[in-house]
């Protein structure tokens, strides 16, 4: 299991805790590479969590250009999960300010949704980064 945050508690946050494909290896590159995950969202008033499944390659997709926003400051990230369950765009202003905008929704295709903003810093980023790093290495995409 390996958690992917974004953000703290007081003001609020994000964390995606992968607990692993959803089946063994079987040889087809799709199924193969979906991960059993958990959301969970804080911010302000609303709390709530739910189960999802995301594809690795959506994780990795987002962690390259997570990283690339980490080094200049500027740009953006953007998650977007086949079943629509998550959305995130991460967007820097080139001071080390990191503005993170999101939908969940807890049911793919049929859920609530919940529209959020999460304002971190560079410090805060490299350890989002740091702890999405670590859940690719412990499930990374399988061939």
């Amino acid at each position: 299991m390996k958690s992917i945050v974004f953000g703290e508690q007081e003001h609020g946050r994000l964390e995606i805790t992968v607990f692993g494909y959803e089946r063994a290896a079987s040889g087809d590159c799709y199924d193969d590479n979906w991960l059993s995950v958990e959301v969970s969202v804080s911010c302000g008033a609303f709390s709530g969590k739910f189960p999802a499944a995301f594809l690795t390659g959506e994780l990795e997709s987002f962690q390259t250009q997570l990283i690339s926003l980490y080094q200049t400051l500027t740009g953006s990230a953007r998650l977007e999960t086949m079943e629509e369950q998550l959305q995130l765009e991460a967007v820097g202003d080139g001071l080390g300010h990191i503005n993170i905008s999101g939908k969940a929704q807890d049911q793919a295709g049929i859920g609530n949704m919940l529209f959020f903003k999460i304002c971190i810093d560079q410090s805060q980023l490299q350890a989002s980064v740091q702890s999405l790093v670590a859940a690719m290495s412990a499930f990374p995409v399988r061939a």
